[in-house]
């Protein structure tokens, strides 16, 4: 007996094969699946990708699918039916959740909590019996996604080219300096920001916009080689601000924390105390500066695992009894990368909950 589990945003698409005893059967990948950001055509053809990768044979004995999918819901309902129609045409029924729901699985067994995500983009969901309920942003990287990979590249982004407009003034000796007020400022604004730190930030980011030099004029051309990219690319720049964070530059620190504090935010005005609370998303799966200083505000956060394996544990939950779902629960969310992720866990027990510190 198999079942089938698919985790599907806007990067990537994942689909996890196990047999219902938690053994793997196959796995799957393809780009991004969002029906709304990429067209249903595209997200059609990545998702059955993804599905048919993770085992084609197999698909007719499979006895159980759910699918994560971020996206407008009927957009995924009828993204899911127009894949899977054809690859299951006598199959099973299909549960559609959204990508929170997985996320959310995938690092605990528990019911109901919260879940933060953060990695293009930025979102938390409150989770109530393996349903959303309630969000708090994902608002887009025009109006929202604060502490996200995006927000962290933009940041980084205006910090680097206010650097070298201060710099360049001062070299021609005009009245502007790194230190200057306009140049100074808040983390989001690049400001604190201004004076460019160590210069480490800097560097990374130059080397990574302008690889073949900055040239006579930075400015100029760091500014016509983010405008001539997608705005969403600028998450690429995510990693460098942890990279000098990590090295002690003052401004990539000072970006972590301020990325830090909106995540905590974000996930407090959906968060009842007293249920788990999952990490999820590039930015705080990935180990760094960004997901410990989240760690340090949600002081019991768990941290997600495989999101596919997440979806694979819901599908298997439909078939088996409650106790036996909650201890193969760590065999399916287990990242297939890793021997395992430590920090996923068991629902509580109605004598132990854990307490997310919230501010």
């Amino acid at each position: 007996m198999l079942v089938l589990g698919v985790d599907a945003g806007g990067t990537s698409s994942r689909a996890a094969l196990f047999t219902v005893d938690g053994a793997p059967a196959g796995r799957g990948h393809a780009p991004g699946a969002n029906p709304v950001t990429l067209g249903m055509d595209q997200a059609c053809a990545h998702l059955t990708a993804a599905v048919q990768e993770a085992g084609a044979v197999s698909l007719p004995h499979v006895s159980a699918v759910v699918l994560g999918l971020a996206g407008n819901p009927g957009a995924c309902r009828a993204l899911a039916a127009r894949v899977l129609s054809p690859l299951l045409p006598h199959g099973p029924p299909v549960r559609v959740v959204g990508d929170t729901v997985t996320a959310f699985a995938a690092g605990t067994a528990a019911p109901s909590g919260t879940v933060l995500i953060s990695g293009t983009g930025a979102i938390a969901a409150k989770i109530t019996d393996h349903e959303q309920t309630a969000t708090s942003d994902g608002y887009g990287w025009l109006l929202g996604d604060e502490g996200s990979g995006f927000w962290l590249g933009h940041a980084a982004a205006r910090a680097t080219v206010q650097t070298l407009a201060a710099l360049a003034a001062l070299a021609a000796g005009g009245p502007d300096s790194p230190d200057s007020p306009e140049n100074t400022g808040s983390p989001e604004s690049g400001g604190s920001g201004g004076s460019g730190g160590d210069g480490r930030l800097v560097a990374l980011v130059v080397r990574h916009l302008l690889p073949e030099g900055a040239g006579e004029d930075p400015v100029a051309r760091l500014s016509a080689a983010v405008h001539a990219r997608p705005p969403l690319a600028l998450a690429e720049l995510a990693p460098l601000v942890s990279r000098a964070a990590e090295a002690g530059d003052p401004v990539a620190q000072a970006l972590v924390a301020e990325a830090a504090a909106r995540l905590a935010s974000t996930a407090a005005r959906v968060h009842e105390p007293g249920l788990p609370i999952v990490l999820a998303g590039g930015v705080l799966t990935s180990e760094g500066p960004v997901r410990r200083a989240v760690e340090d505000l949600l002081a019991d956060a768990v941290t997600a695992g495989d999101a596919a394996g997440g979806a694979a544990w819901l599908a298997a939950r439909e078939l088996l009894p409650e106790a036996d779902a909650q201890g193969l629960h760590a065999t399916f969310t287990k990242r297939p990368d890793r021997p395992s992720h430590r920090t996923s866990r068991a629902a509580p027990s109605p004598h132990r909950t854990s307490r997310a510190a919230l501010p």
